[in-house]
Order: C-alpha cells, then sequence, then structure tokens
C-alpha cells in the first residue's frame, strides 16, 4: 500500500513527495520503504538557445523525475512509526539541502540529459528529402 505522508515544498519551486511502501515482512517485523521524490519541468533557461532546449525536450520530454528510496528491514510493527520518522529525519538532515538549493533544478536536469545521451540515446531526426 502507497500511501503519501508527506509534501516538502522548497524556496527554489519544488515539492518534494515523500511515500510510504512499508509492507509486512515476517512474524511481527516489517520492511519501512519511503521513497522521495520530485519533479523538475524543462525550462528553456536552463540551455543556451532555443535549438538546445527543443532537443533537450525530445530525449527527456516535459519534466525529469528524482527517486530514491530508502528502506530499513525486520523492523518489529511497534517500531514502524519510529524508524519511518528517523528515515525522514535523516533525508532531510543530508539530502535536502541539495534539492532546496537555487541550481539543484538546472544541475538534475543537465545530468539526466548527459545521462541519455551516454546511454547511447539519440535523438529522432526525420528522414530528408535526399534520403527518399
Amino acid at each position: 500500500m502507497t500511501e503519501l505522508l508527506r509534501s516538502i515544498p522548497l524556496a527554489n519551486g519544488l515539492t518534494v513527495y515523500v511515500f510510504d511502501h512499508t509492507r509486512h515482512y515476517y512474524g511481527d517485523f516489517y520492511k519501512v520503504g519511503l521513497e522521495f521524490s520530485c519533479t523538475v519541468q524543462l525550462l528553456d533557461a536552463y540551455f543556451t538557445d532555443r535549438q538546445a532546449f527543443d532537443d533537450a525536450r525530445r530525449i527527456l520530454g516535459d519534466a525529469v523525475s528524482y527517486r530514491r528510496d530508502v528502506e530499513q528491514m525486520g523492523v518489529p510493527a511497534s517500531e514502524i512509526e519510529h524508524v519511518r520518522e528517523k528515515l525522514i529525519n535523516n533525508f532531510i538532515g543530508h539530502s535536502l539541502p541539495y534539492f532546496a538549493a537555487p541550481e539543484f533544478p538546472k544541475k538534475l536536469v543537465v545530468g539526466e540529459l548527459r545521462k541519455s545521451q551516454r546511454k547511447g540515446t539519440r535523438l529522432a531526426i526525420p528522414p530528408s528529402k535526399a534520403d527518399a
């Protein structure tokens, strides 16, 4: 069962969502699983020119999503809430400052574009009249 636990609005315009994916493991033990995610819209301001923006949109689409899963196994039922809060506070203390930085949205978009290009993603170029 997936449940939205929190939404954390940031000054840079992003919102980080925390989803609970906790599930029964064995006996009285659970696997506490949390998902931290956010979505960044592609903006032409992230690119040097309109062509670079259009190329990025063809590769990435209109938005880029970040998702991080954290989990802890073997949690007794009586400790689930405590472990959830510990994992959320750990994320807030260690990772949230990166998300909240003004340049994070652009860095995420540019990083995802580089990853796509390294993986060999190519732009779909329609055939020219000369190819016909």
